[in-house]
């Protein structure tokens, strides 16, 4: 709902590229978000393998593994295979650059599919190490623009609003469970994990690249709008009167999913339409957020409606 929030804007009904963070480029040149990254110097660091020199260029990408990078360049880490490949085949206009290590297999034939060129760049066990964000890195990382894809509130009919989740595995993990279950969006409320943190990234497994969202959004505001859309809006709850399968819906449906601890404030659930328990074993109160928003979204898929 939001008109100016730092990714998506708006209810636009194209589904081109939202803003992002960062400087924008300015005459005919390049734009910044498409420069590779660049810190102030070279410097050298100290990881497990001992003493790395990181040249301004890897400098840069290591900055990316932090807020103040990624607000200040409009750029965000892409980590692993599977993310690196979603990225490059469905997002391509948004790669800025790839980083190897020697030996690390995966689908490099995805470079030459489609316009332009994208750099690829050979780096040591070392240097891979001190530019990633995990222990358990793959030996592949790509830079890219940190930009959604804009909501066409003109076709959306399934929704998922995110209150305050804290967790970015979690985060990542929602956009998964929109993109297997063919939810149209997420709307990211105030208070929410960026989307490009780098776990969150890794976590969507380069789904937030492709899945249309807001973010910064007042979620009470949402909710009016998504209701004058015609849209069923979804709560849950332990003591919910109907499940998934059995709940009255409307051809559009939101779903609203809250904070780890916490889950949705009470006023937004009291807003909803209707809250759906999730039948479960005695003894067990409640589900991981990511799961819970999985067996509601899967729930809703296979209803087919």
């Amino acid at each position: 709902m939001n008109e100016n929030n730092r990714w998506g804007k708006g209810q636009g009904g194209d589904a081109g590229r939202g803003g992002f963070g960062g400087r924008g480029g300015q005459g005919g040149g390049r734009p910044d978000w498409k420069r590779r990254p660049r810190a102030a110097a070279a410097k050298s660091v100290v990881g497990e393998t001992g003493a790395v020199w990181l040249d301004e260029e890897l400098r840069g990408v290591a900055d990316l593994r932090y807020d103040r990078g990624r607000e200040k360049t409009g750029q965000y880490l892409v980590e692993g295979v599977r993310a690196v490949e979603t990225v490059i085949d469905r997002a391509r206009e948004n790669v800025v650059a790839v980083y190897e290590t020697d030996g690390v297999a995966w689908n490099r034939a995805l470079l030459d599919k489609g316009p332009g060129r994208i750099p690829l760049r050979r780096v040591t066990e070392g240097e891979m190490e001190n530019i990633s964000s995990t222990k358990t890195q793959q030996g592949l990382v790509a830079v890219a623009a940190a930009r959604s894809l804009r909501v066409n509130w003109e076709t959306a009919r399934r929704v998922t609003l995110v209150d305050g989740v804290q967790d970015p595995g979690n985060l990542g993990a929602l956009f998964r469970t929109c993109a297997a279950f063919g939810f149209d969006c997420l709307v990211l409320g105030k208070g929410t994990v960026d989307p490009f943190n780098p776990r969150a990234a890794r976590g969507s497994s380069g789904l937030v690249a492709t899945v249309p969202f807001e973010a910064g959004v007042n979620l009470q505001t949402q909710l009016d709008f998504l209701r004058q859309k015609g849209f069923t809006i979804l709560g849950t709850s332990p003591h919910g009167k109907d499940t998934i399968e059995s709940v009255s819906l409307k051809r559009k449906v939101a779903i609203l999913v809250g904070n780890e601890g916490k889950g949705a404030s009470a006023n937004l659930l009291d807003q909803c339409d209707a809250k759906v328990r999730i039948p479960m074993a005695a003894g067990v109160e409640s589900l991981n957020v990511a799961v819970a928003h999985g067996v509601l979204a899967a729930g809703l898929y296979q209803r087919g409606e």
